[in-house]
């Protein structure tokens, strides 16, 4: 039944089927209305239908309603608000969906096994002469029973069923019932799922459309099965009208296009997504529309596009990676079931199902990024096994009085000797816990340098200063290389710091106490920078490289770094420039009171064995 409302509520038209089956011609108003239903629902319908009319909510609600000869029977009440150009409700548009079958096999499905077989039993004989199937499947999903209407759906007998997957009887269709299956399985309801199936009988192809309901069959709250009723609605007329609610409401795009390839209908979650209007597709080639040009925005010729390959083909087609067109060209990827309609042996069109699955891209691509990074661990692993950790070294120069120093960077050595940077495996390291251990190696050998009378500062990550014993570990190779520990300056950056900012800061003290030196990297970029360095012996703030660079024509960046130098000079610090790239850029910072520089014009990462300071 079809039904109409007033933006207020109140039942406005009725359609020809509803007043044949309600015996009402006169059937207005929502109080006439709400008398049909049954005593024990009314006002739950009352209540369901105030809150829709009240907030403009979609309805959905299921109660008994008295047909013409008084007898009760479950319908299913569906609407929609239809909306005026300022997005007000004008009025509603309904659907009254006879359930009551449905309904009576849900329950007697949903009772112990041997009374859902028994029923099945029953149902089978007396669906014989219905257009009703009737099948019941193990947990393997193999067929236990199934009546004859069923089994002849299939071409064949109930003997040459039972005891056969459900994959060996429908394989044009188990990838589409194949999860339905498995949801059923594991306790949900799958109801109304539209299926087609193409006969070849006599030399002349026929289409059966079928609305198929999914149940699990529970015995002492333990599923043995799944209960599977099937009703054939090729010749209902009704069967489109609930094709069309079915269609309007999925979550899945859809169109269809005639035998020429032009739109003759679009739903609405397919307008949404393409951006287009039902009125703006119609009768729109849909090649040269949405599938024109692929992810690359190169073009898609009509003769090698898949989705109108199906009208020759005549057959299913299916792809997990192709890419629409929105109407402002923007693209999206998209996977699509094309399917060709027909009347009898007639081609009469496509359908198209798709979806978006640029989240599924994503994640897809997040896996495939995890499973590169487990291959890197394995990678990082050998190497610090195979000693192929290997320490580079970048001058820090001095812009004044001060002393030459040296930055250690640490590089990987590849299984083919190729360099690997730090960004390419450090993130991978400190995700799956290796950082640590990394870090230990660094700082050995960083002492060891120390201990040769070098000034020598490395990097510490957030999980070294979170380590109880990662200082220990210096106090102990500071002894056992006999460095002097102010030689030795440990770089770290705000954000480790703030991570645990109880254990960073006692961290921090704790070298400063052992004589070395702290430099807080990456200097201006973080919120609470000038608390660390009220709060904490730093001795070098780094100002960080995107001050630097572009200092000569960027006043506002010149006005940055002299202000970290005035406040460096006021709490007692000392300054170093990172990225100096050029001579122009070295005179200002110079200009400015900076007391250090590092960059590409003063030198590039070397070699550790190669590398070289100024004499002390």
């Amino acid at each position: 039944m079809v039904w109409t409302a007033s933006a207020d509520g109140a039942i406005t038209s009725l359609n020809s089927r509803g007043t044949a089956y309600t015996g009402c011609l006169g059937l207005t108003g929502d109080g006439d209305w709400l008398r049909r239903a049954h005593p024990d629902d009314r006002e739950m319908a009352r209540k369901a239908w105030a809150e829709a009319v009240a907030t403009g909510a979609d309805y959905g609600v299921e109660y008994r309603i008295r047909r013409y000869d008084g007898v009760y029977r479950w319908h299913s009440l569906r609407a929609k608000p239809v909306r005026d150009t300022e997005a007000n409700v004008a009025f509603w548009v309904g659907t009254a969906t006879d359930i009551d079958d449905q309904r009576r096999l849900e329950l007697t499905l949903r009772k112990s096994e041997n009374e859902a077989v028994q029923a099945l039993t029953l149902l089978g004989s007396i669906g014989d002469a219905a257009p009703i199937g009737f099948k019941l499947v193990d947990t393997d999903l193999r067929i236990m029973r199934i009546n004859k209407r069923l089994a002849e759906a299939d071409g064949r007998t109930v003997a040459e069923e039972v005891g056969r997957t459900v994959a060996e009887m429908v394989p044009d269709l188990w990838p589409e019932l194949e999860d339905v299956y498995r949801r059923a399985l594991a306790g949900e309801t799958v109801c109304n799922v539209m299926l087609s199936r193409t006969s070849d009988a006599d030399g002349v192809k026929h289409v059966t459309h079928l609305l198929a309901s999914y149940y699990p069959v529970q015995v002492d709250g333990e599923i043995v099965g799944v209960g599977n009723v099937v009703l054939d609605i090729t010749e209902r007329k009704e069967a489109e009208a609930f094709r069309q609610v079915v269609m309007d409401n999925m979550a899945e795009g859809l169109y269809t296009l005639d035998a020429a390839g032009l739109v003759t209908y679009v739903n609405p979650a397919a307008c949404e997504m393409l951006g287009w209007s039902e009125e703006e597709l119609r009768g729109r080639p849909m090649h040269e529309t949405i599938h024109f040009q692929d992810a690359n925005h190169h073009p898609i010729p009509a003769e090698a596009c898949s989705l109108l390959e199906v009208r020759t083909l005549g057959h299913t087609l299916r792809s997990s990676d192709e890419t629409f067109s929105r109407k402002d060209g923007t693209t999206f990827p998209v996977a699509f079931s094309s399917a060709p309609l027909h009347s009898e042996a007639a081609f009469e069109g496509v359908v198209v199902v798709f979806r978006d699955i640029t989240d599924e891209k994503r994640d897809q691509a997040l896996l495939r990024r995890e499973l590169a990074a487990l291959g890197c661990v394995a990678g990082i692993r050998d190497a610090i096994d195979e000693d192929r950790l290997v320490l580079y070294s970048q001058p820090i120069v001095p812009l004044g009085d001060g002393r030459p120093a040296e930055e250690v960077l640490l590089r990987m050595v590849g299984c083919d000797g190729e360099i690997i940077p730090p960004g390419d495996f450090l993130p991978v390291a400190e995700k799956f816990g290796l950082i640590a251990e990394i870090d230990r190696w660094v700082v050995s050998r960083t002492v060891e340098l120390a201990a040769l009378g070098r000034t020598v500062e490395c990097n510490l990550s957030a999980a070294s200063l979170e380590s109880p014993g990662m200082l220990s570990f210096i106090e102990h190779e500071i002894r056992r290389s006999g460095a002097a520990p102010a030689d030795l300056v440990f770089e770290i950056t705000e954000t480790s710091l703030m991570r645990e900012i109880d254990k960073g800061h006692a961290f921090a003290r704790g070298v400063v106490d052992l004589g070395c030196g702290i430099a807080l990297d990456d200097f201006g970029t973080g919120f609470g920078t000038f608390t660390h360095v009220k709060k904490l012996a730093i001795k070098y703030l780094k100002i960080d490289i995107e001050f630097v660079r572009g200092l000569t024509g960027s006043s506002a960046n010149q006005h940055v770094v002299k202000a970290i130098v005035n406040l460096a000079q006021g709490f007692g610090c000392e300054t170093i420039a990172e990225g100096v790239e050029d001579e122009e850029t070295l005179a200002l910072l110079r200009e400015y009171g900076v007391d250090f520089a590092q960059g590409y014009h003063l030198g590039r990462p070397v070699p550790l064995e190669t590398s070289s300071l100024p004499d002390r």
